[in-house]
């Protein structure tokens, strides 16, 4: 069965509020260092950067440049951070001849440029003063329930995937926000509500077709010649090794039904409540998926203890009674002020589970935990919180834990390029601002978030997620491959010996 992805309507009304921001994402950044750190400088049309006229004429896509339609809303980022980077052309690609062109004529010419799938790269990768390379257009899905896999396109995002297979009994394992990218969601692992039930988004993975640096398009598959490829993709992170421009993915059955649920309980015995949440996630590692954290009720500098909250959030891979009882001693423990436990259709509790944040201007930290956070953890965790410096926004993502043991741990460290198999959850911290915030409010968000991370390194793994990606974490790069980096570079040297790709944290040569 073949289906053409339509953007949502969500993704519409998102876009033409801020003259366009690029709907789907996860993207694939390639970004040189010079090109990162420039000050922000409107874009030229540079006819000496090369023809691009001819260029026009040889693309089954469009180009498009400053001043004509569509420019700023392909252009613009996810993280409004971002939106003052602006391309001096960008290529809209119909297909892998596209890429392919697109990738030469920039390479030729020794011209910067990122790729984007969409535009949610956090650490703004997937922009550039240079050639913008969009896949957003290569949105085309083939479902092939015979064969029990799915083909997508580039381009496709979560939402569109949704959209193919809402309504069958199938799904491949992927992330809760609509809009961003299936291609950068699979490249770097790939987290959702499903991961420890079935496993990574890579680890439905089983072949994928990419663009090299020679403009060589090929197909990496477990078994074939490009098996090291492919190994690399599967949480080697985007924009490493070239452009992917497809991925099949193996289906799962999701004919049974889930139950989802939604708990928030007031500023109480927070710690207590915290660890016990954990446990239950361990107790019940491939059944429950759970997305927890705490954050003020209002918003403003310097909450107090008593005004930070407990949330969990997730689904759980059984009927409703088999889960009010798992949860029951979370529920005894404090009574909570928000309770939302339904039993319903897989899909169903997808579209129930979805997210469209972090959106407009943020910054983000990520760590993994090894086993759980400790009471000492969770206590330092909720003093920082106390010393949020404040702002216009409530700051709802100041800790969260993010489950992502279970089936995730069933494949060892070095099966894949996602080498963080030994953590049971992703420890994820943010600050946000909006255009009221003053400089100085933004400036001290910035500090408070860096000195919170660095506060909490004591308490967990010396690694990060790469799809949570971070200009000013230290040793990102070691932080986001661990043991796999020593191959990675031994795969980025074979197949693009000449770092094309490369931005401020590609994998070295």
């Amino acid at each position: 069965m073949d289906t053409s992805s339509t953007a949502t309507r969500r993704r519409f009304l998102q876009t033409g509020a801020v003259l366009g921001a690029a709907g789907a994402a996860g993207a694939i950044g390639v970004l040189p260092e010079a090109q990162a750190k420039t000050p922000a400088k409107a874009p030229a049309f540079h006819r000496g950067l090369g023809n691009l006229d001819a260029l026009r004429k040889t693309l089954h896509g469009r180009l498009i440049l400053p001043g004509e339609m569509g420019y700023m809303m392909a252009a613009y980022p996810n993280n409004a951070r971002w939106a003052d980077v602006l391309p001096f052309a960008i290529v809209m690609c119909a297909d892998a001849h596209d890429v392919q062109f697109a990738i030469r004529w920039a390479r030729d010419l020794q011209l910067p440029f990122a790729i984007r799938s969409g535009g949610h790269n956090y650490a703004g990768f997937s922009t550039t003063r240079g050639l913008l390379i969009d896949v957003k257009a290569m949105n085309g899905i083939r479902l092939d329930p015979k064969n029990g896999t799915v083909t997508i396109a580039a381009g496709v995002n979560n939402q569109n995937m949704a959209d193919a297979m809402s309504g069958t009994d199938f799904a491949v394992p992927s992330g809760r926000c609509p809009t961003v990218g299936a291609a950068g969601l699979v490249l770097g692992g790939g987290w959702g509500f499903a991961a420890t039930h079935a496993g990574l988004t890579c680890d439905s993975l089983v072949a994928s077709e990419i663009v090299l640096a020679s403009g060589k398009l090929v197909t990496a598959t477990p078994e074939n010649e490009y098996k090291d490829l492919f190994w690399g993709l599967c949480g080697g992170g985007g924009g490493n090794f070239g452009v992917n421009t497809s991925f099949t993915f193996q289906l799962h059955d999701v004919r049974d039904d889930v139950t989802i649920f939604n708990l928030l309980w007031p500023g109480e015995k927070q710690v207590e409540m915290l660890l016990l949440l954990q446990k239950i996630q361990l107790d019940n590692a491939t059944t429950i998926s759970t997305r927890t954290k705490a954050y003020p009720e209002r918003a403003g500098a310097h909450p107090k203890m008593g005004e930070l909250q407990v949330a969990t959030l997730g689904q759980f891979f059984g009927p409703k009674e088999k889960l009010m009882e798992i949860l029951r001693p979370a529920l005894e423990l404090v009574k909570p002020i928000k309770m939302d436990i339904r039993q319903m259709r897989y899909w169903q509790a997808r579209d129930y589970l979805i997210t469209d944040d972090p959106t407009g201007m943020y910054d983000i930290r990520s760590s993994y935990v090894e086993s759980s956070l400790g009471g000492e953890a969770l206590e330092n965790m909720l003093k920082w919180m106390t010393k949020w410096p404040g702002g216009s926004l409530l700051p709802e993502n100041m800790g969260i834990l993010f489950a992502i043991g279970g089936k995730v741990k069933a494949r060892a460290p070095d099966a894949t390029a996602y080498v963080h198999r030994n953590a049971n959850f992703i420890f994820e911290m943010e600050c946000a601002w909006a255009p009221i915030d003053k400089g100085d409010v933004v400036r001290r968000q910035q500090a408070w978030l860096s000195d919170y991370y660095n506060d909490m390194q004591r308490f967990v793994l010396k690694q990060s997620y790469v799809n949570f990606p971070c200009r000013d974490i230290p040793h990102a790069i070691e932080k986001y491959y661990a043991g796999n980096l020593k191959r990675l570079k031994e795969i980025k040297r074979k197949y693009d010996p000449l770092n094309t790709f490369r931005f401020e944290q590609s994998i070295p040569l």
